[in-house]
């Protein structure tokens, strides 16, 4: 778990005017529709795409944010001076890396940046020039990172900086997973949104990983088995409707033998969904550190839960990984064990003047589970959110 992202600090970032993250390795942030929950994860987009070597729309947009005019970025607060530049920071393992960024109504520049191992800074530039090792170096292109030079030196900042460059927003949509419907952005092995659903299924099947498929049958038991195929029956799949060479396939235990195939194109939305999101999880070429936005979309509440029970067992196993989910629906906090150093639970709210805020919901210190399930009364925590005890609901509610 050492390499995973500890810390994200934002300043002057869309609705968030300073908020600082201590991060584990499976982040939760909950909380009303416009809090800004959404605007963190890009706030990680935009992290990463320095990371990979610059900032700019095709990078951000394979990250899965949302292509907004650079003045957007910018926050706007009434009765705030608005500053010309948003800073973003994080700290992964002993390095940290920061930058401020100046927009205007066309481009993003960089104003500042640092990398530091241990306090002592490798790279850096500002308005006085770049350095790379204590060594002058040419003068950047304002829209390039000082880390595009910095990728050509191996050693671990070089891991690390590319395990930061991979990270992506997967929001899979429905029509993309059934197949009718082109993911246009298509980054990692399943694409943003769900277009490669059946390739990267496809080479699960083919190695160790397959065996992890099988908390797909814990969470949908009325379904015999999954795979994929490249021979369309037309009977019950119309080929014109259908995109791709291959398919996702189903069999559905309950049917007769003889006619119990069925595509993705006629499953559930919540089989394809739960589909994508273990095959994410499992995948070998998918990226250590992602973000799901909306992790209950298209779920019943008992099958969220059960989903994010398989989604920490999977993190036991890989303490490499690192993810963030966005959430509407309480029970996706059930499986959070507050006590676990490696869980965290945000709520995101914003303040009387529009400021997001997260709050970080932990135990006070010396309490123990046992004390806590009295003070609570042995209430989920999904119903203590409910209750409005820790905040994140509209008013009134």
């Amino acid at each position: 778990m050492d390499e995973i992202i500890k810390e994200v600090e934002i300043k002057g970032f869309k609705s968030i005017k300073e908020q600082t993250l201590d991060l584990g390795q499976l982040n939760i942030l909950i909380g009303t529709n416009g809090a800004g929950k959404s605007n963190f994860l890009e706030a990680l987009a935009m992290l990463s795409s320095s990371a990979e070597g610059g900032i700019d729309y095709k990078k951000l947009s394979s990250k899965g944010a949302r292509l907004s005019s650079p003045e957007i970025f910018r926050s706007s607060f009434r009765n705030i001076n608005r500053k010309k530049h948003f800073e973003l920071a994080l700290k992964i393992k002993n390095y940290s890396y920061n930058f401020k960024l100046h927009t205007n109504k066309k481009s993003l520049s960089y104003f500042s940046e640092k990398l530091s191992e241990n306090n002592k800074k490798i790279a850096g530039r500002s308005g006085a020039g770049a350095t790379l090792f204590n060594k002058t170096i040419p003068k950047l292109a304002q829209n390039k990172s000082i880390l595009s030079i910095l990728q050509n030196y191996e050693g671990e900042h070089s891991d690390l900086l590319n395990k930061l460059a991979k990270f992506s927003i997967f929001s899979p949509s429905t029509p993309i997973l059934r197949g009718v419907a082109s993911d246009n952005i298509f980054d990692g092995p399943l694409g943003l949104y769900g277009g490669g659903l059946a390739t990267a299924l496809s080479d699960i099947l083919k190695n160790k990983n397959r065996e992890e498929l099988q908390r797909f049958f814990h969470l949908l038991e009325w379904f015999q088995s999954i795979g994929i195929t490249d021979q369309i029956n037309t009977e019950i799949a119309p080929e014109k409707s259908i995109l791709g060479n291959i398919l996702v396939t189903y069999k559905d235990k309950f049917m007769k033998t003889n006619f119990n195939d069925l595509y993705a194109y006629d499953v559930s939305e919540g089989a394809l969904y739960i589909l994508f999101v273990l095959v994410l999880l499992i995948h070998d070429e998918s990226p250590d550190i992602f973000a799901i936005d909306n992790i209950d979309s298209t779920l019943n509440p008992g099958l969220v839960r059960e989903l994010m029970n398989q989604i920490i067992d999977i993190l036991e196993e890989h303490p490499e990984k690192q993810i963030f989910l966005t959430t509407h629906n309480p029970t996706t906090l059930d499986s959070i064990d507050l006590f676990n150093p490696k869980h965290r639970l945000f709520v995101v709210s914003r303040n009387d003047i529009g400021e997001t805020q997260f709050t970080r919901i932990e135990p006070p210190k010396n309490m123990t589970k046992e004390k806590w399930e009295q003070t609570h009364f042995g209430l989920k925590l999904s119903e203590i959110w409910l209750s409005g005890a820790i905040g994140g609901l509209p008013k009134g509610f």
